[in-house]
């Protein structure tokens, strides 16, 4: 059974915020664990990136496909790299509860939508930073338009690549 992308959103979404809610008098935490049995996890956990690696898309998606290649379900693969990713973010001192939420959530996202585009050979999400004052300029661009600021950037991109 395949999840739908909002439900996959809601499996990652609330485990999360149930560990960033600021009546926590404990503070940050990672309390979950992927569901998996004793030798799917061992597996799961092999082929998962540490540390820094984390931040890098390529070792992110040779994770992602490695897992796939294994037959690991998409839920599982999602859970496993934000629970693994959890704690090397709450080691980090220099950055509040708040922050380390965010964090962790930001993830979660970037590893949602790497998971299910590494599934469809027709679109394949890249994740880029932009200040927020371009992405408010692009927003009003989108909208001047009548397009989403998503198709007006790929338009953009499209337009330029085919130069």
């Amino acid at each position: 059974m395949r999840l739908s992308l909002a439900t996959a959103a809601l499996c990652v979404a609330v485990p999360l915020l149930s560990v960033a809610t600021p009546a926590s008098a404990a503070g940050f935490s990672c309390p979950w664990k992927p569901i998996a049995d004793g030798k799917q996890a061992a597996n799961v956990e092999k082929l998962l990136p540490t540390g820094d690696a984390f931040d890098d898309i390529a070792q992110l998606n040779a994770a992602v496909y490695a897992l796939r290649q294994q037959g690991t379900p998409e839920t599982l693969v999602i859970d496993s790299l934000v629970a693994a990713y959890c704690p090397v973010v709450a080691s980090n001192t220099a950055l509040t509860d708040a922050q380390k939420s965010a964090r962790v959530m930001r993830f979660a996202a970037r590893v949602m939508r790497t998971v299910y585009s590494l599934d469809n050979a027709d679109a394949i999400i890249l994740d880029v930073p932009l200040r927020p004052t371009l992405v408010e300029a692009a927003r009003a661009k989108a909208k001047a338009a009548g397009i989403s600021v998503e198709a007006w950037i790929a338009g953009l991109v499209e337009a330029q690549a085919n130069r």
